[in-house]
């Protein structure tokens, strides 16, 4: 099983100052400095020090499971990709995973949904 990781790039979100502030409920103007590291943001807080920040958190990762998800041509596949992210469970958000799932199961319902085949009576 391929980790999520592999798969998807932090490195090539599009994070914004702003957008981290509001992530972690703080004033911008108290952020000093972030940086995205391999595995987790790390972000600056005056008064606080060093914090880190699980790219699963960001709305960035989220939107590249979905590009996952979208992109699975199969059951098999999809339970795969599923595995991988009920691997990290803990690390996502109710409201993210709640997203996640309900992602998951419109491809689900898509990809058990048998092809639709022509009528045998069909004319033309």
């Amino acid at each position: 099983m391929i980790s999520l990781r592999r798969r998807i790039n932090p490195r090539t979100f599009v994070i914004t100052i702003r957008q981290i502030a509001k992530l972690l409920k703080i004033k911008q103007e108290r952020i000093i400095n972030w940086e995205k590291w391999q595995h987790v943001l790390w972000v600056h807080i005056a008064g606080l020090g060093g914090y880190f920040v699980s790219y699963r958190k960001l709305e960035q990762w989220i939107a590249a499971c979905r590009t996952l998800i979208s992109g699975c041509r199969n059951l098999s596949n999809l339970d795969v990709l599923w595995q991988s992210i009920l691997k990290e469970v803990e690390r996502y958000t109710k409201e993210a995973l709640a997203r996640l799932k309900a992602i998951w199961q419109e491809r689900y319902d898509y990809l058990s949904t048998p092809a639709r085949r022509p009528s045998k009576h069909a004319t033309g």
